[in-house]
């Protein structure tokens, strides 16, 4: 019942360290919306008067524009909400004592980095930094976390 307990407060402690990420890849796909948005505001083309009848309510110019207004205010919410994240989870980071710990997490956490390629900067093995990722982990004293 321990295992399951520390199994239980370990997934706790991940997920409240890769937030920063998640909002991060979805400040990503907001901004690539933008940009569809964008060109698509660009190419609208006023509507043909065929005297056929037609299904469904063209979209204008005026309607994608308001949607990219929108889209732009959702996308600094999120960095907003972001960089509050990112110094809450930098935080827990540097109370790690061994500086190892805290570069593997940061690099991991933070720059999104894959443990090969800490690995190859930090001048260690693969499963040594691994290791140390299981030791921080392990160390971490995160908050209330939901």
């Amino acid at each position: 019942m321990e295992d399951q307990t520390v199994r239980n407060m370990e997934k706790r402690k991940k997920r409240f360290l890769k937030r920063y990420r998640k909002n991060v890849d979805c400040i990503e796909r907001l901004e690539r919306k933008k940009v569809d948005l964008e060109s698509r505001i660009g190419s609208v083309k006023s509507p043909s008067l065929s005297g056929m009848p037609r299904g469904g309510t063209p979209v204008t110019q005026a309607d994608l524009v308001s949607e990219k207004i929108d889209l732009e205010k959702r996308i600094e919410k999120l960095k907003e909400k972001n960089h509050k994240v990112k110094e809450e989870i930098l935080e827990e980071i540097d109370a790690l004592e061994d500086t190892r710990y805290c570069e593997v997490m940061e690099a991991h956490f933070i720059d999104g980095l894959t443990f090969e390629r800490i690995a190859e900067y930090m001048g260690y093995t693969e499963r040594h930094i691994y290791n140390l990722y299981k030791e921080a982990i392990s160390l971490l004293v995160v908050m209330d976390i939901s």
